[in-house]
């Protein structure tokens, strides 16, 4: 009996084991993704210009190499041709005729400010924003990418396999994913694009950025 039950053990063992292994990269990445941009709207006028992402994010964002739960959120970062001292603006969101009165805050950098409307888009909204009296309607420039945000991550994870994996134990990843935009005006882009990243319990952090028309890699760290 006690060699039928060590059997019966071993092979549960196994089957779990054949199961962890069944798993691909992009499994253990949208199970751990800490900031999972999938909508990205932009605009820009003479004073002002903004960037609207949307998606799911960690709720208790930290970048620890841990995932620790998702919430829905829509960021809103906003930039002034002429820079102010204040660190707080004051402004008017406008999603599908819905009105948010809102203070966006500077960023560590003081380059320029940010605020969460703690909502995801689905990318159909029409988005206006208001600041001194001065409106800017927002375009979804995701409508015109030739590579949405899980063809991103499959790119990524078939390049950054081995550091995906390098700090995985059994079933856990160790480490926490981020999927962003890097829009054109604050990044000095021509464009705009995918970064990925991935960031382990050790701190270890890499990136790759992709092209939204073609798929290309157009660098990454080593």
């Amino acid at each position: 009996m006690k060699k039928k039950i060590l059997i019966a053990v071993f092979l549960i063992a196994i089957s779990i084991s054949c199961f962890a292994c069944a798993k691909s990269s992009v499994n253990y990445v949208m199970e751990n993704m800490s900031e999972l941009t999938k909508v990205f709207y932009w605009g820009e006028n003479n004073e002002f210009y903004c960037s609207l992402s949307s998606g799911e994010r960690e709720e208790d964002y930290a970048m620890d190499g841990k995932h620790k739960g998702s919430a829905k959120f829509a960021l809103l970062s906003f930039n002034l041709m002429q820079p102010i001292s204040s660190s707080v603006v004051k402004l008017t969101v406008i999603v599908d005729g819905e009105e948010f009165e809102v203070e966006a805050e500077i960023n560590s950098l003081k380059s320029f400010y940010l605020v969460d409307l703690e909502r995801e888009l689905d990318g159909d909204e029409t988005v206006e924003v208001i600041y001194q009296g001065k409106s800017l309607g927002l375009d979804n420039l995701s409508n015109q990418f030739q590579v949405d945000y899980q063809e991103a991550i499959e790119i990524a994870c078939k390049k950054f396999e081995d550091k995906i994996f390098s700090k995985k134990q059994f079933n856990n990843l160790n480490a926490e994913c981020y999927l962003r935009i890097l829009d054109k005006k604050a990044n000095n882009f021509d464009g705009v694009f995918w970064c990925f990243t991935v960031l382990n319990v050790d701190n270890e952090n890499y990136s790759i950025i992709i092209s939204t028309a073609d798929g290309s890699i157009l660098a990454q760290s080593t």
